[in-house]
């Protein structure tokens, strides 16, 4: 008897992956350049938001030693 239900496990394991497939086929996939073209922003985001982070960071130090006298 505990056969049935590991058939119908597996059954259900291959049901989903034909379905999974099937929804793969349906996605509307970038081409290499929008991939490329998006890359670069995240990438050009990246730095000016760290080269904003990193200009705050030395205002606010220098502002704090010159209060300390560090």
């Amino acid at each position: 008897m505990p056969l049935i239900g590991k058939e119908k496990k597996l059954k259900k394991i291959f049901n989903f992956l034909k379905e999974s497939r099937a929804e793969l086929k349906k996605v509307n996939w970038p081409s290499k350049d929008e991939v490329f073209t998006s890359t670069r922003v995240v990438i050009i985001s990246i730095l000016v938001i760290a080269g904003v982070i990193a200009l705050i960071d030395y205002v606010i130090k220098t502002v704090v030693f010159s209060i300390i006298g560090g």
